[in-house]
């Protein structure tokens, strides 16, 4: 009898194992990509515009490089995976401004960020991610210089948050996101909870180019949980080595500042901005 049961856990095993593969260190095994969270860990660059202020004047520039890594992970049966996978990358925003009859290109502010997060294809249609992460804020020099700052500045973007996510693909090329976060740091001098809520879409007219468009909100205890929003429509280049394309999006931003020690002010943009994942 023993040895009955030993064969058959043996057998089921041995069963498991062939219809899974585990990596360490490999390609990415989810795609929990949030391509229009301003705060993405992703690289993307974008030329704006504000609507208060003359386009031959003043433009804003908000530019992101990061990107993510798979630690280790594992493909299970029928599609399904799970991975454990990090993220770091820094969001940088400058400023092409009139001062004194000269043009100059300013450094605002870089803001720093690392993840470390799981992620669980469930079924064809969802996936969940549980994302760790730590996010600082630093004025820039040119800032710092042009204003006279000359004492400390209350720097309330300098935390560690815990979100939990779902991702679910209504259909093939139809995406719906949504989340909450809670601020972990004890100390922390902000308001804990925030969340997230938004779709994406990719028109595919082949293998090679579409049309991807979409939208994301997000709101913070912080601010009253006021929502601020990012729409965003464009071609976009596919590649069959890569689960999202590159894109060429015309965007439009409202709400709090998504960046920087000043996330309390409001602001305004549109603009044109290329997006992709490394």
């Amino acid at each position: 009898m023993k040895n009955t049961l030993f064969l058959a856990l043996l057998f089921v095993v041995i069963s498991l194992s062939a219809q899974t593969e585990k990596q360490i260190f490999g390609p990415r095994l989810t795609n929990t990509a949030l391509y229009l969270d301003p705060t993405e860990l992703m690289v993307n660059g974008s030329l704006t515009a504000l609507p208060e202020k003359a386009i031959a004047d003043y433009q804003y520039i908000p530019f992101a490089f990061g990107f993510s890594q798979s630690l280790w992970g594992k493909k299970l049966e029928s599609g399904k995976a799970w991975e454990v996978f990090t993220e770091l990358g820094t969001f940088t925003q400058f400023e092409w401004k009139i001062v004194d009859g000269e043009q100059q290109r300013n450094l605002i502010n870089t803001d720093y960020k690392a993840a470390i997060s799981y992620a669980r294809k469930v079924s064809a249609k969802f996936t969940y991610r549980l994302r760790f992460f730590h996010v600082s804020s630093h004025l820039g020099d040119d800032f710092i210089i042009r204003n006279g700052i000359r004492s400390y500045t209350e720097n309330k973007v300098n935390y560690e948050q815990l979100e939990a996510s779902v991702f679910y693909h209504y259909e093939e090329n139809l995406r719906i996101n949504a989340g909450v976060g809670s601020v972990v740091r004890p100390n922390a001098k902000r308001l804990p909870f925030s969340f997230h809520l938004g779709a994406d879409h990719n028109w595919k007219k082949n293998d090679k180019w579409g049309i991807s468009s979409g939208f994301l909100i997000k709101g913070k205890q912080e601010h009253a949980f006021q929502a601020s929003g990012k729409v965003g429509v464009g071609p976009a280049f596919f590649s069959k080595h890569k689960a999202e394309p590159i894109r060429l999006l015309f965007e439009y931003y409202e709400g709090h500042l998504p960046y920087s020690q000043f996330e309390a002010n409001e602001t305004e943009w549109y603009g044109v901005g290329l997006y992709f994942y490394l």
